[in-house]
C-alpha cells in the first residue's frame, strides 16, 4: 500500500531526510500510520530509525534533545517541531509486567515492529508513502479487529497495560477484539495489579473518549477486567448499564468521566471514595462532583445554576437534556456568577461597625443568595442596607 503524505507528515520528512542522508534507515511508525490509512486525524508523529541515540545527537547537533538512551528514544526539537525518534530495538525481559529490563538495538525494521502491541500499530511508512506491514495489520484493519503481534499471552505478560490498551483501541476505533486476544486478556488480567493507578487512569480515560465505550466496558465486566480497576468494589451490579453506552464524541476528559459516572448511578456516599481511588486531579474530581450533583436535581433553580458555575457546560455536554438551552440561557443571565462579583465585601462590613468574626461569612452568603434569587439588586447601596438588616436579625449567640 502507498499513501499520499498529509501536510503533517510532509513537515516531518526533513527529519527522515537528515537520517537517510547520513546513511541510516528512517520511517514513520505506529499509530500515525494507522490513522493515515484509516483517514483519521493524526496527532503525534513518531519516527523509527536504525541510528542509535548517540548517533542521532551527532546528526542533529543543532537540535534540542531529550534523550532516553536506555530505551533508545530521543525527543528531537527540529525545525520548530518535536519528534520522538526511537532506535530499532529488541526488548529484553519484562520483570515487572510493564517495562523491559534492557533493550538491544538492531538494524532490522521487522525486529522492531515485532515487539509492538497490536498488528494495527505495527506499521511503518517511508517518506514516499510506502507502507510496510509485516504482521497482516492491513487485514485486521479491513476486518476492524484488534489482534496482538504474535502470541497474545506473551504480549500481555510482557506488559499488562496492553490489556487495557486493547479495550481502549476497541472503543476508540469501534473495532472488535480478536477472540484469542480477548481470551488471553482474561487469562492475564491479574497482572494488572502490577500497573500504577496513574497509567490505568490514562488508558481508561482514553477508552471513555471512544466511539463505542459500551462494548469495551461490557466485555471488561464480563471477563472480570474491572475487578482490577480502581474502586471496582463500588461498581457492583452495574454491568447492564453499559450495554448501550453511547460514545460521547468528546475529547474533554471531564465530559467523558461525568457521562461514565452518571450512567454508573453511583450513590453520593460512594462517589467521593470511588473518584479518590483513581488518583485523578483535584480539579477534575471537583468538576465531576459538581456535575453529578447538578444533574441529580429534579427542579433546577438559580442557586443550583450559580453553584455549578462554568461547569454547567461540562454537565450538559455529558448528559444532554431537552431543557439544556434554557438552562444555559438562565445561567448566562444570572446577576452574578462568582463570589467576587458581589458588590460588597468584608471591608464594607467593617465600615458598618459590624464586629469581625464568623458573622461576616453568614451575612455575605445570605446576600449572595438573595442576589442570585433576584430578591435584591447587586448594588452596593442596597447591599449595605441589607447587611445591616441581616446583622440586626442575627441572634445573640450567632453574633
Amino acid at each position: 500500500m502507498k499513501l499520499v503524505l498529509s501536510e503533517k507528515f510532509k513537515r516531518a520528512v526533513p527529519v527522515l531526510d537528515e537520517l537517510e542522508k547520513h546513511g541510516y534507515q528512517a520511517f514513520f511508525v505506529g499509530g500515525s500510520v494507522r490513522d493515515a490509512i484509516l483517514g483519521r486525524p493524526i496527532n503525534d508523529i513518531d519516527i523509527t530509525t536504525d541510528a542509535t541515540p548517540s548517533e542521532m545527537k551527532e546528526i542533529f547537533k543543532t537540535a534540542d534533545h531529550y534523550a532516553g538512551e536506555k530505551h533508545g528514544t530521543d525527543l528531537v526539537f527540529f525545525q520548530h517541531e518535536n519528534y520522538e525518534i526511537t532506535t530499532f530495538r529488541v526488548d529484553g525481559q519484562y520483570l515487572d509486567n510493564r517495562h523491559p529490563d534492557k533493550v538491544f538495538f538492531t538494524r532490522k525494521l521487522v525486529d522492531d515492529l515485532a515487539r509492538r502491541d497490536f498488528t494495527i500499530n505495527a506499521f511503518a511508512m517511508n517518506q514516499q508513502g510506502q507502507v510496510f506491514d509485516y504482521f497482516d495489520g492491513l487485514t485486521d484493519l479491513a476486518n476492524r479487529t484488534i489482534k496482538t503481534v504474535g502470541e497474545a499471552d506473551q504480549r500481555f505478560s510482557e506488559d499488562a497495560l496492553r490489556i487495557l490498551r486493547a479495550f481502549r483501541f476497541s472503543s476508540q476505533l469501534n473495532f472488535a477484539i480478536d477472540p484469542s486476544t480477548l481470551a488471553a486478556a482474561n487469562d492475564m488480567k491479574a497482572n494488572l495489579q502490577a500497573i500504577a493507578v496513574e497509567r490505568i487512569y490514562s488508558e481508561f480515560t482514553k477508552l471513555l473518549s471512544g466511539t463505542n465505550p459500551g462494548r469495551s466496558l461490557t466485555q471488561m465486566f464480563q471477563i472480570g477486567i474491572v475487578d482490577f480497576l480502581p474502586g471496582h468494589q463500588l461498581l457492583e451490579s452495574v454491568q447492564d448499564l453499559f450495554v448501550n453506552y453511547p460514545g460521547s464524541g468528546q475529547s474533554e476528559d471531564a465530559v467523558n468521566w461525568v457521562k461514565f459516572i452518571y450512567l454508573s448511578q453511583l450513590k453520593s456516599n460512594k462517589l467521593v471514595r470511588y473518584l479518590k481511588q483513581w488518583k485523578m486531579s483535584r480539579h477534575l474530581e471537583t468538576q465531576i462532583l459538581a456535575s453529578i450533583d447538578f444533574l441529580s436535581q429534579k427542579n433546577i433553580g438559580n442557586l443550583d445554576l450559580y453553584k455549578i458555575g462554568e461547569t454547567i457546560h461540562i454537565a450538559l455536554r455529558a448528559v444532554p437534556r431537552p431543557d439544556a438551552e434554557q438552562l444555559l440561557d438562565r445561567y448566562e443571565h444570572l446577576p452574578m456568577h462568582k463570589d467576587n462579583q458581589l458588590q460588597l465585601d468584608g471591608q464594607d462590613l467593617m465600615a458598618l461597625n459590624i464586629p469581625k468574626g464568623p458573622v461576616y461569612g453568614r451575612i455575605l452568603d445570605d446576600l449572595k443568595k438573595k442576589v442570585v434569587l433576584l430578591e435584591i439588586e447587586n448594588s452596593r447601596e442596597i447591599l449595605l442596607k441589607e447587611a445591616l438588616h441581616d446583622y440586626s436579625n442575627l441572634g445573640t449567640i450567632e453574633k
